[in-house]
């Protein structure tokens, strides 16, 4: 018997668990919410050596004593959230590419991968739609994930209201073939 294993199939398992490690690092970052209650004011005696500072879009550091406008404010987080999620989805993309492009890839693989590339451009177009919505409904900031059948939304918000919940819950399902009972709502101050 010829090896069970040939390079095709090595090939297509690499390509698979490469895809697999993109779309859970996706999830895992979208899932993430980070602790946001830092005080931005402290004083010198209350900060450690090796604590993080944060970085404007300018890409100037604060220095120990100095306080900038971005410190502390949650836009850094709605920032990051978006340049991790284009990022994990690049990646994606990227591999999804290579299979593509791949000579040795079966009219089968070319096939289920323009599927996942279009199910990608997909979710990245309702994520935009749906994020345009929430804000001009009255939230400053959001950041939406939508992973297959579920739908992970971020708001910039202190509480959120029964009405408000409701209300970015229709935006989600009138925009999306999701159902409200895969859609999570998370404020962040």
């Amino acid at each position: 018997m010829n090896g069970f294993f040939g390079k095709k199939q090595v090939l297509l398992a690499t390509l698979v668990v490469a895809l697999g490690l993109a779309v859970y690092l996706n999830y895992y970052f979208a899932n993430q919410v980070p602790d946001v209650s830092a005080n931005a004011g402290t004083s010198d005696t209350d900060k450690n050596l090796g604590d993080a500072q944060y970085v404007n879009n300018g890409s100037t550091v604060t220095t120990e004593g100095e306080t900038s406008a971005t410190t502390g404010d949650p836009d850094d987080y709605f920032v990051q959230a978006r340049l991790n999620r284009e990022n994990a989805r690049q990646e994606a993309l990227d591999i999804i590419k290579d299979t593509l492009n791949d000579v040795k890839a079966t009219d089968e693989m070319k096939a289920q991968a323009t599927a996942k590339i279009e199910a990608v451009t997909a979710a990245l177009e309702q994520e935009s739609k749906i994020e345009s919505l929430i804000k001009a409904k009255g939230f400053s900031d959001c950041v939406v994930y939508i992973e297959g059948e579920n739908c992970s939304v971020v708001v910039r918000s202190e509480a959120l209201q029964i009405q408000d919940t409701v209300q970015i819950t229709e935006i989600v399902t009138s925009q999306s073939d999701i159902v409200a009972q895969n859609i999570s709502i998370v404020p962040v101050k």
